[in-house]
């Protein structure tokens, strides 16, 4: 028998993962949201339906979500009108007593320090705990990144519909799907997404200069993408199975890291040997410590964003996942770093080529 699933951002960076390890299982019906239908999207996932809109098209995904057993809502995480709309959907299968699954992706955005002093690149020695520290996590201040809409998915599950938070850290590493492949350590801030190592080599490569902010000692948890595709893959055979081992709701908070933090000074001077070795940085090249009005500059429309960006700690353990059967596998982030910043130089120089036959035109 097969089982209903339907799934936003399914061209989208991590949800292209998602996708790609759904289709693998015959047992799985699946519906996508598409805005725009290509023929690489049909050619590749012939057996998938589509119902096309996008996030602002409440009644397409409110009936979608009404549809479905499970929901894999991995399209823009603070969208608030999307969301909305699968959880009216998901109320409507409550009402027919139907049970449903909701997946939610978002990020670890919403653990960051920036309401603390303990960032602009200093050290917080704070690790997250998503078992110990779940009703913490339940409790923080709605202006938290991300948390206002996570919060009302936990508030959301019910004997009829079950919810899980899937939240990553910072993004690393190749991607499978169709679309946003090479895409790298990715954030979203808002309705704001923002490829974090790309705009570091890209502003690298314009002002040649490589930095970090302050001190440089704030660190981050990092993780694969394709590792995230496979908790989201291990919490749906859970639902599948009608909820399983798997926890939900206010418990069902997964947060998804391998737990070997980055130092943003040791990425910086990691990058700079790269720029050096690659030639795109003079031989002489060290990076240089910022402000954060310098860091802000960056991105003058969001400049706290620059600053979260680079100056902000986020350190947890993926205790709730792990003990559910869930591991990292993929390769390192170190090990990624050189074909991810030689991918992000070839695409920095595309832009800059292509902007400059725009000024002559």
């Amino acid at each position: 028998m097969s089982t209903k699933v339907f799934i936003t951002g399914s061209t989208g960076y991590i949800g292209g993962c998602i996708m790609e390890a759904m289709v693998k299982n015959p047992a799985l019906e699946i519906t996508a949201l598409l805005r725009t239908i290509t023929e690489e999207f049909t050619t590749r996932y012939p057996k998938v339906k589509i119902v096309k809109g996008d996030f602002d098209n409440f009644p397409v995904i409110e009936a979608a979500a009404s549809n479905a057993e499970v929901i894999v809502h991995a399209g823009d995480m603070d969208h608030p009108g999307c969301v909305n709309a699968i959880l009216s959907g998901l109320g409507m299968r409550t009402k027919r007593q139907e049970k449903s699954f909701l997946l939610h992706l978002t990020g670890t955005g919403c653990l960051s320090d920036e309401r603390t002093n303990l960032w602009d690149g200093k050290l917080n020695p704070w690790t997250w705990n998503d078992i110990e520290h779940i009703q913490k996590i339940y409790d923080l201040p709605e202006e938290a990144l991300h948390h206002k809409i996570d919060r009302q998915i936990m508030d959301a599950s019910n004997e009829f519909c079950k919810t899980a938070c899937i939240c990553p850290s910072d993004v690393y590493g190749q991607a499978s799907g169709v679309a946003n492949r090479g895409t790298f350590m990715v954030k979203k801030r808002a309705q704001l997404t923002l490829k974090q190592v790309p705009l570091y080599v890209s502003t690298a490569m314009i002002r040649q200069e490589t930095f970090f902010l302050g001190a440089g000692e704030n660190t981050k948890d990092v993780v694969h993408v394709e590792d995230i595709a496979t908790l989201f893959i291990l919490l749906l055979e859970h639902a599948i199975r009608g909820g399983g081992e798997a926890q939900w709701g206010k418990e069902g908070f997964y947060i998804c890291l391998n737990e070997t933090p980055v130092q943003i000074k040791q990425l910086a001077e990691a990058i700079t040997k790269l720029g050096v070795a690659q030639s795109w940085l003079l031989k002489d090249a060290k990076p240089v410590s910022w402000t954060a009005e310098q860091v802000g500059s960056i991105l003058p429309h969001a400049p706290r964003i620059a600053r979260y960006l680079w100056g902000s700690n986020t350190r947890a353990i993926a205790a709730r996942a792990k003990a559910l059967g869930w591991k990292p596998i993929q390769k390192p982030f170190w090990e990624s770093l050189e074909e991810d910043v030689s991918i992000a130089v070839a695409t920095t120089k595309e832009k800059l080529a292509a902007k400059a036959l725009k000024s002559k035109a």
